[in-house]
């Protein structure tokens, strides 16, 4: 591993400033009214810990409303969760937003499709292949991965829990930047359980 694995905590929507104490790398806020982990489009990001960088979460959302929140909450980085062509991305881009990209992978996944991303995308998120826009509680095959040979750093994600701790340990791919999670760590959608978390973070920032 090139470097420490940062940690993304997705889906946030209670207790914010008390899980940002937890001092995570990034922290992830849904604005996809289908998501139950929506926060509402008038939302306003509380004050983090110092350096937890804000990542907006959008769902083929319209470029003006992603550049209205972007201003708004003062997010360092947006994360594109749907169809969004590379052609969007680029305007995105050339706008000065730092991307990330999620693709959904499955067993036939073909990496080659995604090359067109690479020059606008800062990271991608490789999530599970599923009929929702993240937040599924499952799995993919991580050998998959493997496959997978750009230099864009990506973030490892679909239904990782605090039991995966091992299987993380044992992981390896040159471009693994962090791990994200959500789902696994809730008691409800957006409510987050600080214990699971704190103990899961501890152990990665000792890898």
């Amino acid at each position: 591993m090139k470097h420490k694995l940062k940690i993304k905590i997705c889906g946030m929507k209670f207790d914010i400033q008390k899980i940002s104490d937890l001092l995570p790398d990034f922290i992830g806020f849904i604005f996809y009214p289908n998501s139950p982990r929506f926060v509402g489009f008038d939302f306003v990001i509380p004050k983090l810990k110092n350096k937890i960088l804000k990542t907006g979460v959008f769902v083929n959302e319209s470029e003006e409303n992603i550049l209205k929140m972007k201003k708004k909450n003062k997010l360092d980085f947006i994360q594109l969760h749907g169809m969004e062509s590379p052609f969007y991305c680029e305007r995105l881009f050339q706008k000065g937003l730092n991307l990330i990209k999620v693709f959904r992978i499955n067993d036939f996944f073909d990496f080659k499709k995604i090359i067109d991303y690479v020059p606008f995308c800062t990271y991608f998120l490789f999530d599970s292949d599923t009929i929702y826009y993240g937040g599924s509680g499952q799995k993919f095959c991580w050998k998959k991965l493997h496959e997978y040979t750009f230099q864009v750093p990506f973030f490892l994600s679909g239904g990782i829990g605090i039991q995966d701790f091992d299987k993380i340990q044992n992981f390896y791919h040159s471009e693994i930047f962090g791990i994200d999670i959500n789902s696994k760590f809730e008691f409800f959608p957006g409510k987050k359980d600080d214990i699971k978390l704190k103990t899961f973070i501890k152990k990665i920032k000792k890898l």
